[in-house]
């Protein structure tokens, strides 16, 4: 009798070999031969799983995405009641401040390259710009309920306001390690919600 294959087994193995070799030689590294390598498996029979590197990164982006969903499930259990350090939490989980999560980003900047080109990456490109769009103005809807925003601060302009300050530190984080660390980022980030937060006098 012929052995059935567990696929989702399968492309679990070829996701923890994705991740390792963006993890030792960078998200540019991945590609179809060189996961089949890490994996010991031919370029051909990973092709049944993805056909090729566009494939890869969605594949890539929905680990981190779910990833990213974990953690701040987990946050928010530790957390209990809504704070402002709950916030902080919150929002760190979408910064590289770690190996994991500098993996997700460049997995994200992946994305982003390839969705000039691919309609399909375009669409996961808007999906998860979507989701932290959401999880920003969450953030801030958080802090108004916490104790109000602070003098003539309106929320949907504080929201991209701090959207475009959690790009940047990304965008810092990954080109610049050593000019801005983790320690500093967090600090710059709990300044600005500290700021965010004020209350009116």
């Amino acid at each position: 009798m012929p052995k059935m294959v567990d696929h989702e087994e399968r492309r679990a193995e070829l996701a923890v070999a994705l991740w390792r070799v963006a993890l030792r030689e960078g998200f540019d590294a991945v590609s179809v031969r060189s996961v089949a390598k890490e994996a010991g498996w031919s370029a051909g029979a990973l092709r049944h799983y993805f056909a090729d590197k566009t494939a890869m990164v969605l594949f890539a982006v929905d680990h981190a995405v779910q990833a990213v969903r974990e953690r701040v499930a987990a946050a928010n259990a530790a957390a209990g009641a809504l704070s402002p350090e709950f916030v902080q939490a919150h929002l760190e989980q979408l910064l590289p401040l770690d190996d994991e999560r500098r993996l997700e980003s460049e997995a994200w900047f992946a994305l982003v390259v390839l969705a000039h080109r691919d309609p399909a990456a375009a669409e996961r490109r808007t999906e998860v710009d979507d989701l932290i769009r959401d999880s920003v103005e969450s953030a801030v809807a958080a802090l108004a309920e916490l104790g109000g925003l602070g003098e003539g601060r309106a929320l949907a302009a504080e929201s991209a306001r701090l959207h475009a300050l959690l790009d940047g530190l990304v965008l810092q984080l990954l080109a610049r390690p050593a000019r801005l660390t983790p320690a500093r980022a967090r600090a710059l980030l709990a300044d600005h919600l500290a700021g965010l937060a004020h209350r009116r006098g």
